[in-house]
């Protein structure tokens, strides 16, 4: 019974060695690449916009429907709009090519200051 103990112990020894210097070599996170064989210098570099441009403040979907208010009230090039504490919003804008300032008061009226 010992020998077969021993003779166990002497063949499993081969095959643990291997089993722990394959385990090294596991790929990160599982993306198939070994970290002994990664170059970071050949990866590109993490640019967040393609273009290399600053994408542009969007708003937010209320601002856009004062924006569309304003516009349909016959002002163009509306820009400049912000907020005031009482509700009611400021942007300056042209109508006739003449710039004027604008008022969108809390029921939507808009009008010049």
């Amino acid at each position: 019974m010992n020998r077969t103990l021993l003779a166990i112990a002497l063949l499993s020894t081969p095959s643990l060695l291997a089993a722990s210097a394959h385990a090294q070599s596991v790929p990160l996170a599982g993306n198939g690449v070994s970290p002994s064989t990664m170059q970071y210098g050949a990866m590109p570099s993490s640019n967040p916009d393609p273009k290399g441009t600053v994408a542009p403040f969007n708003g937010t979907a209320e601002q856009a429907i004062v924006k569309d208010e304003i516009r349909s009230a016959g002002y163009m090039a509306v820009n400049s709009l912000y907020r005031e504490s009482d509700g009611s919003w400021h942007a300056r804008a042209q109508k006739n090519n003449v710039d004027v300032a604008v008022v969108v008061d809390r029921s939507g009226h808009v009008s010049t200051q």
